[in-house]
């Protein structure tokens, strides 16, 4: 009776749509969550138990957005659960993790996409950095984006044991959609920033910062990842 147990168990972990699994997408700073709301609409449709979960993004700094995220997840009492995040999103579920690797009762996170992530900050910030006003006035979170190696971003847990997959935004020239970052970017970051170090794939693609979200391709490699744990070609 044990072993069967075990291997029921096992067979659950490795095909967490056999238990009950939940994908939340996460928008990015700023953004309302119909930003995101074509990448959610897919998930249904690909038959994914699925929440476009929205966030106080501008007022709230990133510390409290991991909790609550985390108390909202695991208040939902799902067996295991997946994130699809689009730019400083992918800050918010690293935030979280803050709480939930300490917490032994908390949901099985299985896979995570993230689109467009500032994981070593975003260089858009460091344009915002010298002046007080305008940071003021942008809230707490986009200092704690900056690109110095001692920034909020860059001291963020990094997810281990769980599969990641990062797209990439870049023009793939010598200079990206922003002027005023220097190098290719995807108007906001430059590709390097998204990088983790231990992610299981990334794919760069030729799109902006936003429409990562917006165009069919990088909302199809999402659906990919989340099934398949790797990004496919066409």
């Amino acid at each position: 009776m044990n072993r069967l147990f075990l291997v029921l168990l096992l067979f659950c972990v490795v095909n967490p749509m056999i238990a009950s699994h939940k994908v939340y997408v996460i928008h990015g700073y700023a953004n309302p969550k119909e930003v995101v709301g074509k990448v959610y609409k897919d998930l249904i449709k690909a038959g994914f138990v699925s929440e476009n979960y929205a966030y106080p993004g501008i007022n709230e700094d990133l510390d409290s957005l991991g909790k609550r995220l985390y108390l909202d997840v695991k208040a939902q009492k799902f067996d295991s659960v997946s994130f699809v995040t689009h730019s400083m999103g992918g800050l918010v579920v690293r935030a979280m993790l803050k709480y939930s690797g300490l917490d032994p009762d908390f949901p099985l996170i299985y896979r995570i996409v993230m689109i467009a992530p500032p994981n070593q900050g975003a260089d858009i910030a460091d344009f915002f950095k010298p002046n007080e006003k305008y940071r003021k006035f942008l809230g707490p979170n986009v200092m704690k984006m900056e690109t110095d190696s001692a920034s909020y971003a860059n001291q963020l847990p990094v997810p281990i044991n769980i599969e990641v997959g990062i797209i990439i935004g870049a023009r793939g020239k010598e200079n990206g959609y922003n002027i005023f970052i220097e190098g290719d970017n995807d108007g906001l970051l430059k590709p390097e920033r998204t990088r983790l170090g231990n992610e299981k794939d990334f794919i760069i693609m030729k799109y902006d910062h936003l429409n990562l979200t917006q165009k069919k391709k990088p909302r199809k490699r999402v659906i990919e990842f989340l099934r398949y744990g790797e990004f496919f070609d066409d």
